[in-house]
């Protein structure tokens, strides 16, 4: 047995392409080892290289498939227009794209937003509870005025890079705010069509930018250069250039929030990109069907007859033939333009009426459909049966699962707006706020250093019963949770909750405790 046989080979059995090459290989590879032993390993190396990665193979029907390998930001630059132009049409125009992103919102986001816990705490440790309550306030009314919509932007912000795969947030002193009595900070979002993408190379302050952003020697952006109105603005009938050349706004009053795939990448991408095309060519297949089944729903008659001289004007009645003559008299009963219910017609002889119609959709359509909105539930992270709105073939394990496995990727959407987009705020806010000097008298020994959870919309139990038996409370009599965490699963502010409880308390007093079943009662229970 040569070395080459008795390498270690894949537990699978050969098949016997794969046996002929290893013979053929093996005669080659002894033929050059008399002469040059080395060379003959080199061989053997080579050869069981080509059977490493069946998908760097150049030959069959997949040989024009040859991506380059280029950076992230060369791939985003060249097709980030288009792309983001799709995406917005598909998401306009496409009810099962537009519905699935709004479901993607209400979870994520919710009506309540994500919103800020402070964590002030006294000197035993214990958390200051009128402390963080007034500093709640403070926010609060920051993040609610009209002016600001703090909570609106987020859900805005997660639309954006679904759809654009980028936003900018754009921070701003606004003496408005100011003399209203609120932390000064204006909070300006802006589609990244404001980026100047034609800002490139080496800027007069030295730093190189790429795509209108402008980088230090580490790779962090320090300024940002944006028009100052949306490019595709139109300005009675003409398209606005932006009035003007872009202006370069410093880093640090700019948030960038997207996502990045790649080490090369500093600039997103639509989250749709890889479902685009895919949707689009199914709405078209809808609305193909679409008229196609308007088409069917109207059906007609021919009547067939063996006398060549006799058109149907003469059949059902008419005035007459094209050319002005009379249509000749048919003899026997003549053809009812409409049927009756009921009816009893004699056709005359040699004549025969067919019906026609389309039989559409065809038996195609549903498997067809189901195929393609489960691909393009996976690129959206939502199960089949949300995405879809079909519970058919559904059931309560496999309805379990897929919202286990959603809420999932709904939590790191959530992750992804607290660190790009609620925790930048935030650091800003808190320098506002000390120098506006609103949180004076509150025993603050510095208004920059104030920790902070972000308390993110949770979910309702699939099964109440079942979840807070047999799983929360288990969980907090093991004392391996803590009811805060469990009141923040449901997307509830603990302190909030035992508030609420302690007024009901003092309004209407303990509810009955729950009295244990007797054993009679058990028993009976048991038998029914």
């Amino acid at each position: 047995m040569n070395e080459y046989e008795a390498t270690p080979t894949a537990a699978a059995p050969r098949t016997l392409g794969r046996r002929v090459f290893d013979l053929c290989t093996s005669v080659q590879a002894q033929i050059i080892g008399l002469h040059n032993p080395q060379a003959a390993m080199a061989f053997i190396r080579g050869r069981q290289a080509l059977l490493s990665y069946t998908a760097g193979s150049k030959r069959g029907p997949n040989r024009n498939w040859r991506p380059k390998n280029t950076t992230a930001d060369d791939l985003i630059r060249k097709d980030w227009a288009f792309v983001t132009a799709r995406a917005r049409d598909l998401e306009r125009n496409s009810g099962h794209v537009s519905g699935a992103i709004r479901k993607i919102c209400n979870n994520v986001v919710s009506d309540t937003g994500i919103r800020p816990q402070v964590q002030l705490r006294k000197q035993d440790k214990k958390l200051d509870r009128e402390r963080n309550r007034a500093m709640e306030a403070i926010f609060r009314k920051w993040a609610e005025h009209p002016r600001v919509r703090f909570y609106e932007k987020q859900e805005l912000t997660l639309r954006h890079n679904w759809i654009d795969g980028e936003c900018i947030l754009h921070l701003y002193e606004s003496p408005t705010l100011y003399r209203a009595g609120i932390v000064p900070l204006g909070l300006e979002l802006l589609e990244a069509d404001h980026l100047d993408s034609s800002v490139n190379g080496v800027q007069q302050s030295g730093f190189m930018a790429m795509r209108g952003i402008e980088f230090d020697a580490e790779g962090f952006p320090v300024a940002y250069h944006l028009f100052t109105e949306h490019p595709g603005a139109s300005m009675t009938g003409l398209r606005s250039i932006s009035l003007g050349k872009s202006v370069r706004v410093d880093a640090s009053r700019i948030i960038h929030p997207f996502e990045r795939t790649r080490a090369s990448q500093s600039r997103g991408i639509s989250w749709l990109a890889s479902v685009i095309m895919e949707m689009h060519d199914y709405d078209e297949y809808q609305d193909s069907e679409r008229i196609l089944a308007r088409l069917s729903s109207a059906f007609g008659f021919f009547i067939e007859t063996n006398n060549p001289d006799v058109n149907a004007a003469g059949l059902l009645g008419g005035a007459g033939l094209p050319n002005g003559t009379p249509a000749p008299e048919i003899p026997g009963a003549k053809i009812p333009t409409h049927v009756e219910t009921g009816s009893i017609n004699v056709l005359p002889h040699g004549t025969k009426i067919h019906g026609d119609g389309f039989s559409r959709p065809g038996s195609n359509y549903e498997p067809y459909s189901k195929q393609q909105l489960r691909g393009a539930s996976t690129a959206l992270s939502l199960s089949y049966q949300n995405f879809a709105n079909d519970q058919s073939d559904a059931s309560y394990s496999s309805t379990r699962t897929a919202s286990l496995e959603e809420r999932r990727g709904f939590k790191k959407q959530q992750a992804f707006l607290v660190r790009q987009f609620c925790t930048p705020v935030w650091n800003t806010w808190l320098q506002f706020l000390a120098l506006s000097g609103l949180a004076e008298g509150m025993g603050l020994a510095s208004g920059l250093d104030i920790p902070v959870t972000w308390q993110t919309p949770g979910w309702e139990w699939v099964d109440p019963l079942k979840d807070a038996n047999a799983g929360d409370a288990l969980l907090n009599k093991l004392k391996i949770t803590s009811r805060r965490r469990l009141a923040a699963s449901r997307g509830d502010d603990l302190d909030e909750v035992e508030a609420e409880r302690s007024e009901e308390q003092e309004l209407y007093g303990d509810p009955a405790p729950a009295t244990k079943p007797t054993n009679q009662n058990e028993e009976n229970a048991n038998a029914s």
